[in-house]
C-alpha cells in the first residue's frame, strides 16, 4: 500500500511505522532519532546549551552524588580563585620615578600614567609601555670622516665633532611611543642635517674661531624645530661642539693664518696701549702751551696798556704846557743817551805845541760794550 514503508513491517499508519523502528514521518526524523542534530546534521543549539548547563552543575556540585559534587565544587572554587589572581596580576603595574606609562586599548592610545601603582584591563585588552622621561641620552656625531667633514659658505672644508644630549618630552610621551621607531638613529640623522645647514650658511673662520657658540645654538634650534614639526616627543637638552678644525691636509696653512691674526691682534693691542700713553702726554703739553700763550698774551696786553696810559699822560701834560713838556722830554732823552755814552775830556791848553792827542778807540769801544752789557743785565734782573 502507498503508506507502507518498504523497509518496515507490521501495522504502519499513514505517518510512519507503528513499531517506530525507523521513527520516520513525512516531515523528517522525530525527536527520538539522531538526537541533538538539526537539519543537514547541524548541532542543535538547545541541546548544546543543555549539555553546558549539565557540565557546570557537575563542576560546582549540582549533579547527583554527594561526594562527587563536593569535590567538584572545591575544584571550581580553586579554578575561579586562580583565574581572578591571574587577572589581578595582569591588571596591576608599577611606574617608577622619572618614568611614564603609555596605555593602549586594542592598539589605540588610551592614556598616559605617572609614577606609582597603576591598574589596567588585562592583556590583550590593554597594554602598557613604560618610558624613562628623565634619562638624558647622548649621541656623538663626527667620529668618522663621512659625518664630520662639511662644506662652508666660503667653499672651505671643516672637520666637526659634536655631541647632542636629548630626552623624552614628559608632556608628549605618547608621540614618542607611536611616532618614533629608532630614536637614536633619528636624533643622529636630524643633528647631522641641522649642522650641515648651519655650516653651509657660515664662513670657516667664525666656525673654528669665536663663532662656535653661535653655530651650536643655531643647530640646536633647527633640531628642536624639526622634532616638533614631526611630533616626535623628543626634547633637545644641549649641543656641544667638541672639535672644529680644518682637515689635516691643510691644517698647517690654517695655523699660519691663525698665528698671523694673533700677531695682528697683539700689534693692535700694543698700538692701543701706546696711544693711551702718548695721548695724555700730548694733551698735557698742549695745555701747558696754551697756558703759556695766555700768559704771554696777558703780559703783552699789560705792557701795551701801560705804554698807552703813559702816552696819554704825557699827551695831557703836553697839552697843558707844551714848551715845558718838550724841554723835559728833550732833557730826559739826552740823559738816557748820554748816560750810556763814554765821556772823554780833552785838554786844549797844549794847542799849538804840535802834539796830536792819541785816543785808544778800540779799547774804549770794548769798555763801552762791556758796560752796556752789564747795565742791560742789571735792568733785566
Amino acid at each position: 500500500m502507498p503508506w507502507n514503508d518498504n523497509t518496515g513491517g507490521g501495522s504502519n499508519g499513514p505517518w510512519g511505522s507503528g513499531g517506530r523502528k525507523n521513527d520516520n514521518n513525512p516531515w523528517g526524523r522525530g525527536p527520538g532519532g539522531n538526537r541533538g542534530r538539526g537539519p543537514a546534521g547541524e548541532p542543535d543549539l538547545e541541546d548544546l546549551i543543555r549539555q553546558l548547563q549539565d557540565r557546570l552543575k557537575g563542576l560546582f556540585g549540582g549533579g547527583k552524588g554527594g561526594k562527587g559534587g563536593k569535590g567538584g565544587g572545591l575544584v571550581g572554587l580553586i579554578v575561579i580563585g586562580v583565574a581572578l589572581l591571574a587577572v589581578i596580576v595582569a591588571s596591576v603595574y608599577q611606574i617608577g620615578p622619572g618614568e611614564a606609562g603609555v596605555v593602549t586599548r586594542f592598539g589605540d592610545y588610551s592614556r598616559t600614567t605617572g609614577s606609582g601603582l597603576r591598574f589596567k584591563l588585562p592583556y590583550p585588552i590593554e597594554t602598557v609601555e613604560i618610558v624613562d622621561v628623565e634619562q638624558i641620552r647622548t649621541v656623538t656625531i663626527g667620529e668618522t670622516p663621512a659625518e664630520g667633514l662639511m662644506v662652508t659658505r666660503d667653499e672651505n672644508i671643516v672637520d666637526l665633532s659634536f655631541t647632542v644630549q636629548w630626552q623624552v618630552d614628559p608632556a608628549n610621551v605618547q608621540a614618542f611611543v607611536f611616532n618614533v621607531r629608532d630614536p637614536a638613529s633619528m636624533v643622529q640623522t636630524v643633528a647631522e642635517s641641522a649642522m650641515r645647514e648651519v655650516v653651509g650658511t657660515s664662513d670657516l673662520q667664525p666656525i673654528i674661531g669665536a663663532g662656535r657658540g653661535e653655530v651650536a645654538d643655531r643647530a640646536d634650534q633647527i633640531m628642536q624645530e624639526t622634532f616638533d614639526l614631526y611630533a616626535s616627543g623628543i626634547r633637545i637638552v644641549g649641543l656641544q661642539l667638541q672639535e672644529a678644525a680644518p682637515p689635516g691636509d691643510v691644517i698647517a696653512a690654517f695655523q699660519d693664518v691663525i698665528s698671523a691674526e694673533q700677531d695682528a691682534e697683539r700689534n693692535a693691542l700694543e698700538a692701543t696701549a701706546y696711544a693711551n700713553q702718548i695721548v695724555p702726554e700730548a694733551r698735557g703739553t698742549a695745555v701747558g702751551l696754551l697756558e703759556e700763550a695766555r700768559g704771554y698774551r696777558d703780559q703783552v696786553i699789560a705792557v701795551s696798556q701801560g705804554q698807552a696810559d703813559r702816552f696819554d699822560a704825557i699827551y695831557e701834560e703836553y697839552r697843558q704846557a707844551p714848551d715845558v713838556t718838550r724841554r723835559r722830554m728833550f732833557l730826559e732823552t739826552m740823559e738816557r743817551v748820554l748816560g750810556r755814552s763814554e765821556l772823554i775830556i780833552l785838554d786844549q791848553q797844549g794847542e799849538g805845541n804840535g802834539a796830536v792827542p792819541y785816543l785808544p778807540l778800540d779799547q774804549l769801544g770794548r769798555n763801552r760794550g762791556a758796560r752796556t752789557t752789564a747795565q742791560g743785565s742789571g735792568q733785566g734782573g
